[in-house]
Order: C-alpha cells, then structure tokens, then sequence
C-alpha cells in the first residue's frame, strides 16, 4: 500500500484485515508466511508477541515489524490493536445483523421503536433482561449467600472492569447500611492483596459479567486459600462460576440490542444485588432495621424527611 494511499481518509476507514487482503498479491515470501499465520488463527495471532510471530512464520522480527508498516501501521503494537479492534467489531455486526433480523419478526418490538423511538428501546431491553433474570435466578442460592453474608465478619467485593466494577460499588452500597462491614475492590492489586487478609469468619463476593477476568480468578484461589467463602454473581459454567462456592447464575447476554445500545446486563446484575441485600436485611431482622433507622435519620437533617422514601434507599 502507498503512503498516499494509507494516509487518505479512504485508507484509514479501511479495517487492516481488509487491507492485508488487498494485498496479497503483492507481498513478499516472508510477508506472505506472515499473512497466512494471521489467517489461520486470527485470535490466537492476536495474543503474540513480535518473537512468537517471528519464529511461528519462520521470518525476522524485523520482517514482521515492515510487514505492520506496509499494511498502514506505525509498528507491530498498533497492528494488534487494529487486528483486535476489527475482531470485535466484526463480532458485534454479526450479532447485531441476527438480532435486526429477529427483531424484524417481533412486530410488538417494530411497533414499539416506532411509537417511542429510542426510550422504547431501552425499555424494552431493561425490562427483558429483568425478566429472563427474574425467571431464571435461583432463590435457593440467593437465600444461601444473604445466610452467609449476614453472618460474616466482613464482605470484600470484587469487580473489575466494566458494569461489574460499578456494581461492586453499588453491592457496598446496599450492605454497609445494613452495618455490613464491606469494602469493594475494583483494581487488580488491591483485590489479589485484600484476598489474603481474608479468614474463615469472611465472606468474597465477586461481579463478573464474564466470569474470565484473571485477576478475579487469582483473587477468588487465594480468598480460598485463607478460607473465606467466596460467592458471586456471574454465568456458572465460567471459569469463575465453576469455583464458587455460591453463585448466582447470569449469563452474559445483550438482550435483543444493537451495537451501541448499552449492554443490559447492568439491570439483571443490580437485580441479583438487590434480592441478595433484600434477604440479607430479612435474615438480620432488627439489627437491620436499626441500622437503616439511624442511616436514615443522618441525612434527614440534610433535606429534610422525604415522603415516600423507603427506609432502606
């Protein structure tokens, strides 16, 4: 590819995947071992390093690093971060076509989007995403983790990344009026050293969308080792899920959306958090209504009594 050509708008909307096919015909030997790697194993190619490509395409580093260049960019970091950010966009397409083409059967959903524009649609998803959790969550692990939460010295929540580390904020939230005694952790040092502090009168209770994030799965193997109970919101049949003690199972889905429609999962996530408070406080009983009384009072004095405020907001 020219510079001329790379540097033109038209060059710069075009993804490097689609650019390296282009091209195909004009490399090197070298740089045609290098492309076929990249073909074979797209995702894989994206997790090495300048030396594994080197070495797996039989050619120089220098080799790979003129290779990025050619195909329009500054050097092999900016390749995989091209190479990374076109997977998941092509990912993204492909569930959003297959959602436009249900959606396209569901006239209750058209007629909808019509009549209320972008409001019905987040609605729709909200309200579809409380639903398949409200019918799908498993009450007998709820009530197993309010047990253990309200009878522990304290709760470390985890979360990282995304709407999983707001919703260990918002976990905290609903357990440290209850006089809980939690602290959320959203950065990976703090959450791998504050699994260590953890005994067997503690409880670790992680948010995971995913279940993968490896330094929740570090976090969850020491908060073990010390003897903590560790439980969770996140898909059971994830890495994270799998080595629960307790957890409640979502899966990660986006609900019937488009692309740039905010993934739901938040809403069944802050579901599951708040039916683990809400039988947490039933299970303290009037340690729980004390606590909220005074939590209450604190910042009456600040606006005033609100009507119709419940206590436990």
């Amino acid at each position: 590819m020219k510079a001329s050509e790379r540097n033109s708008p038209a060059g710069a909307q075009t993804d490097v995947l689609t650019r390296i096919d282009r091209l195909r015909n004009e490399f090197s030997k070298s740089e045609l071992h290098i492309a076929e790697l990249l073909s074979r194993d797209t995702h894989a190619f994206a997790r090495m390093n300048v030396k594994d490509v080197a070495a797996r395409a039989d050619v120089s580093e220098p080799t790979v690093v003129r290779f990025c260049r050619r195909v329009g960019c500054k050097g092999f970091k900016d390749f995989k971060i091209q190479i990374i950010q076109e997977l998941a966009y092509r990912q993204a397409s492909r569930e959003d076509t297959g959602r436009s083409r249900a959606s396209a059967a569901s006239a209750t959903h058209v007629n909808n989007a019509t009549a209320q524009g972008i409001p019905g649609e987040v609605l729709d998803a909200a309200v579809a995403a409380l639903q398949r959790t409200a019918k799908g969550i498993d009450r007998h692990a709820i009530e197993a983790a309010a047990e253990l939460i309200a009878k522990a010295r304290r709760v470390a929540i985890f979360g990282i990344g995304g709407s999983s580390a707001v919703m260990a904020n918002e976990a905290h939230n609903r357990l440290f009026r209850l006089n809980i005694s939690s602290i959320p952790y959203t950065d990976s040092y703090q959450q791998r050293m504050s699994a260590t502090t953890l005994s067997e009168q503690d409880v670790a209770l992680f948010i995971s969308s995913t279940g993968r994030p490896r330094s929740l799965l570090d976090s969850l193997e020491l908060a073990k080792y010390y003897g903590a109970k560790c439980v969770g919101i996140a898909p059971k049949d994830g890495p994270l899920g799998r080595e629960l003690d307790i957890c409640i199972d979502l899966e990660l889905t986006q609900g019937g959306v488009n692309q740039f429609h905010p993934n739901p999962m938040r809403y069944a996530q802050l579901f599951a958090i708040d039916c683990i408070a809400y039988a947490t406080a039933l299970r303290m009983g009037p340690a729980a209504e004390t606590s909220l009384k005074r939590t209450r009072a604190s910042v009456a004095s600040l606006h005033g009594i609100a009507p119709l405020q419940p206590i436990g907001d």
